[in-house]
This record gives structure tokens, C-alpha cells and sequence, in this order.
């Protein structure tokens, strides 16, 4: 009894002096060499993205960032991570139009394929990215492709892969640039009520720019104020399609501007597919703009495959949207949204487009010609002469910024701020805590959490610290306070207990903490970590409720120390 008083006195200091870790800020410019601080910040991103915790946010200069060792590719395994570019180079105002922050490969890059993800961002498989936000980045494949001497890309020596490919809960990507991938824009398993692709520009992509084709049940995607132009077909794979809706999940499709998709031999070529017959899509408001294959395709109610390809359909699908699998529909239409592509390139595009016009109106197609300067007839030629050629960077703003008021990227803004709270000390047991010099973590023997010792239900809550080996990762999720979405389940051993063995007791690890850290790093060699004795865990004890147990506390662990 005298000791359970003592362990509530404990208890009570601490829920009276602690409180939540809040996110850090971390803060990139090209060519520092700091420890990411405002003051001294890191010299590239990749430094930033393998430091971060769970909640941090990355402020990032405008510059160019090729990866480590010139790789381009940056890989998530931290959730609720926020990325924010387009910053100045003091890091006092942010135009992620104005200050290009450039993620893309080396052009001397020396390393081979090994390892490396599809996506120059890429959420690691298996390792929670959720949360994930990317805004104001700009994602340019162009130094991963290989293009002939005539500006023909070189698909055998391209790299064939999305731009940005994710597989986590509410992933938002906002005000980027994503350009030139041998593939598609962005790929993701979406899952959860909050994803949105929104006022990005989504340019030069091969079989299809956005996919919700992977979105999971009761997921969420919102599409909205983007420039989505430039859609290749790839061959083995297909398009070019801009968007290409999945069969599950709802996609809600608004405001974009979805324009030069091309075809070849007839496959594909239009903005949206929705052949799955997925119903709960919505459509409303977007423009579509010489769209080679036509507007949409879709699987009717009937498991009929059709397509939309003159303006007097698109009226009939505004009007009665449930015709065509649509939840709702409305404001669609076909429109010149005033873009003003680079001249050389939009040449080549449009010979390609004259060689198999498709659903195009050429009269329509060689007017818009005129009107950027070009010939007033497209010459048609040999397809595979005019072919995925690179998009240049510098002729994206303001030129494919469209003249239609609301309509695909509104580059003036405005754009989101984000700042994180300064951190302070960490209650223990609770998001994002860590061991903190605040708290008298009560030192104590494995043996106290055994079923049946005196001490295992007073310590319950009780912050403590005690030696143990490292087990295995484990799917025993015990503690309402430590569920399997945000945590890891973990053995804790007896020290010098080695398996099989009933002597363990349950860890619970919170992703993206220090700890997470440190069990990945540790665990890879818990066998030589258990024979020099274990480590020293600090965190909250925890009463599991079941006697069935050898050990009936487990503990939310805060800290984990070799």
C-alpha cells in the first residue's frame, strides 16, 4: 500500500509538469552545410528526410537537391511528415512558383538502379508515411530519362517510373511541378477521407499524370486546380490518360484544366477514364482541351464500355450525371484555356498528334497553332519522329498558366504557412514523447512486471526504467493506448533470456519517434546487442489486463539506449 501511494505521488508530479512534444521545424538550403537549423540549415534535403521525427516539417530553399550521392530519389519513412519548398534563401517568404525548388537526379549521378524506389519522392514499403504533406516542390524527371539526338526520349534507357508514389493514410500534395517521367505523375495506394492533389502542374507524363486506380475502400481523393497537359502513351502499358479513376475509394474531380492527351493506334488518349464503373465519382467544372482520345471513358451500369468525345455529350453529362457512373456532375466543358506551351516542343506534339488525328477537330488544332506562332498545318509524319520529348522547366511559368479565372493552377496563391511548435517536455507513454530529464523514470528490475509480483499493478501508469533484450516485431497489440495504427508491437526479453523463452514482456513503440529510430537501428543486430546486455528502456508502465500473461505490464516505451 505505502508503495502504491509513493508511485501515485510520482504519477501526479508528472501529469502536472509535462506536456506534448510539438513538431520541429527543420530547415534546407542548397549548398549549407548546418545541422538544419534556420541559422546553419542542411545542405540537401535527403539530410532533412532522414533526421525528421513523426510531426516534423521540412522548410526547404528554393534550389537544386539531387539526393544522396546525386541518387534523386528521397525515400518516407516517417508519418505526418510536412516537405514545404519555394521558400527564399532566408527563409522569410514563400512563392512555390517563383522560388523553383528542384528535386531530380544528378546529371553526373554514378550509382546504378540497386535499391532505389520508382518515385523521386517514395513512401518506403512497409514503413508508415501517412500524413505525408509535399507542397511547393518541384519533381523533374528529365535527368533520369535518355533522349536521342533529335530529342526523342529513349525509353529502353529511360527510367520507368512515377514521379511520386506513396502508400499511406491522407497523403496531400500541393502547388508542385511534377514533369518528365518516363511513367505516371503520382501512383498511390490512397486510403483515408483526406488525400487532395491540388494546384499542381502535371506535365509530360507517360500512360497516365494522376492514378487513383490503387485508392482503397472509404478512401477520399480530391482533384482539384490542376494543369494536367502532355499525356503520352507508353507502350506495354497504355494512355495517355490525364486521370485514371480506381474502382474503389471516392474521387472528386473539380476545377482542373486536362489537356493534350495523345494517342497512338487509337488506345486511350483522354482525360479521365472511370472504366471500372466507379459511381461515387464526381466531376465538376474542369475544361477539357484537345484531348486526342476524347473526354472520358467509362463502364456504364450496363458493364458497357463507352466513351464522350463531342461537346454535346458533355452537356448531356452534366445534366444527368448518374447516366454516365457519376455521383454528380456539372460545369464540364470543352474550352481553349488560353495556355501558351513552348513553341519547339508544342511543334513536335502537334506533328506527332496530325500523323493520327483521333477525335481531334484539325481545324481547331492547326487554328491553335496559328495563335502560338506555328505553321498553320501540322505536318504529319512518323509518330515515333515527335516523342516524348522533354519539357523545359523554364517555359512552365507563367506560360501554362491558364487565362480562365479559377481554372487549373492559380499561381499567385494564396499559399499555406506552416510552422511548427517549439518542443517541449514530453509526458511519457504519450504521442511523440521522449524521455525527459523532467521525470523520475523509476529504476527497476524485469522481473517486477512478472504476473504475481507485489509491485506489477502499482507500477501500472508509472513511469520506469529497466534493462532488457530485444526481441522480435510482433501483431500483439494489448493496450487501448497503444493501437497498431500508430504503433509498433516489440518483445522485450528478460536480460540474458534468449528464445524460445516465456520470459518477455510487450514494448509499444510510437512510429516516427526517437525510439522507432533506434529499435530499426538496433534490432538489425539484436543477437550481438542482447550478448553485451541488452538495452536501457525508459517509458510507462502499463497493466495489460489479462493474468494469461507471464508478464502482465507491458510498457509504451519512450526511449530505448544501447
Amino acid at each position: 500500500m505505502k508503495l502504491a501511494k509513493v508511485i501515485s505521488i510520482q504519477i501526479a508530479v508528472l501529469l502536472a509538469t509535462s506536456s506534448f512534444l510539438c513538431a520541429a521545424d527543420l530547415y534546407v538550403k542548397a549548398g549549407s552545410g548546418g545541422n538544419g537549423t534556420k541559422e546553419s540549415p542542411f545542405g540537401d534535403l535527403w539530410q532533412a528526410v532522414d533526421s525528421a521525427k513523426r510531426g516534423d516539417i521540412i522548410h526547404v530553399a528554393a534550389g537544386t537537391y539531387n539526393g544522396k550521392s546525386g541518387c534523386g530519389n528521397f525515400t518516407i519513412k516517417t508519418p505526418n511528415l510536412t516537405i514545404a519548398g519555394g521558400y527564399d534563401q532566408n527563409f522569410s517568404a514563400r512563392d512555390p512558383f517563383k522560388n523553383l525548388t528542384i528535386l531530380e537526379r544528378a546529371k553526373d549521378y554514378k550509382g546504378d538502379s540497386m535499391g532505389l524506389g520508382d518515385g523521386i519522392i517514395e513512401g518506403k514499403q512497409g514503413a508508415d508515411h501517412g500524413g505525408l504533406v509535399i507542397d511547393g516542390l518541384v519533381l523533374n524527371s528529365a535527368s533520369r530519362n535518355s533522349y536521342y539526338d533529335d530529342g526523342k526520349i529513349n525509353a529502353k534507357d529511360s527510367w520507368n517510373g512515377a514521379l511520386l508514389k506513396t502508400n499511406g493514410k491522407n497523403i496531400k500534395i500541393r502547388n508542385c511541378i511534377l514533369i518528365n517521367p518516363y511513367g505516371e505523375g503520382i501512383a498511390s495506394t490512397w486510403q483515408g477521407p483526406e488525400n487532395e492533389v491540388s494546384n499542381n502542374f502535371i506535365l509530360n507524363t507517360f500512360y497516365c499524370a494522376v492514378s487513383t486506380r490503387s485508392a482503397q475502400p472509404d478512401s477520399v481523393i480530391k482533384i482539384t486546380n490542376n494543369t494536367i497537359a502532355f499525356c503520352w502513351f507508353q507502350p506495354s502499358k497504355g494512355g495517355g490518360m490525364c486521370l485514371f479513376v480506381g474502382s474503389k475509394g471516392k474521387t472528386i474531380i473539380e476545377n482542373n484544366i486536362f489537356a493534350f492527351a495523345q494517342t497512338e493506334d487509337g488506345e486511350a488518349g483522354f482525360a479521365v477514364s472511370n472504366t471500372f464503373g466507379n459511381e461515387d465519382t464526381v466531376m465538376k467544372n474542369n475544361v477539357f482541351f484537345q484531348c486526342q482520345g476524347g473526354y472520358y471513358k467509362f463502364m456504364d451500369a450496363d458493364k458497357k464500355n463507352l466513351l464522350l468525345w463531342k461537346p454535346e455529350e458533355l452537356k448531356q453529362l452534366n445534366a444527368k450525371s448518374d447516366d454516365f457512373m457519376l455521383e454528380k456532375a456539372e460545369g464540364n466543358a470543352e474550352t481553349d484555356p488560353k495556355l501558351v506551351p513552348d513553341k519547339d516542343y508544342y511543334e513536335k506534339f502537334s506533328n506527332f498528334v496530325a500523323s493520327k488525328p483521333g477525335k481531334l477537330n484539325m481545324d481547331f488544332l492547326n487554328e491553335w497553332r496559328r495563335s502560338v506562332g506555328l505553321p498553320l498545318q501540322a505536318e504529319p509524319g512518323s509518330p515515333r519522329k515527335n516523342w516524348g520529348m522533354e519539357y523545359p522547366l523554364k517555359k512552365v511559368i507563367p506560360d501554362l498558366v491558364s487565362k480562365l479565372p479559377g481554372k487549373g493552377v492559380q499561381a499567385a496563391g494564396p499559399f499555406q504557412e506552416y510552422k511548427g511548435a517549439a518542443a517541449e517536455a514530453a509526458q511519457p507513454g504519450q504521442p511523440a514523447a521522449k524521455a525527459n530529464a523532467n521525470v523520475d523514470y523509476k529504476q527497476v528490475e524485469f522481473d517486477t512486471f512478472k504476473k504475481g509480483a507485489p509491485e506489477s499493478k502499482a507500477y501500472a501508469s508509472a513511469p520506469v526504467s529497466f534493462k532488457a533484450g530485444l526481441g522480435e516485431k510482433r501483431m500483439t497489440f494489448l493496450l487501448n493506448d497503444a493501437p497498431n495504427s500508430d504503433y509498433i508491437c516489440i518483445e522485450l526479453l528478460k536480460p540474458g533470456e534468449s528464445y524460445p523463452t516465456r520470459n518477455l514482456t510487450y514494448g509499444y513503440i510510437l512510429k516516427g519517434t526517437d525510439a522507432d529510430k533506434e529499435w530499426e537501428k538496433l534490432s538489425k543486430k539484436k543477437d550481438k546487442v542482447n550478448k553485451e546486455g541488452g538495452v536501457s528502456i525508459k517509458g510507462k508502465a502499463t497493466y495489460i489486463g489479462k493474468e494469461s500473461y507471464s508478464y502482465t505490464t507491458a510498457i509504451i516505451i519512450d526511449e530505448i539506449v544501447k
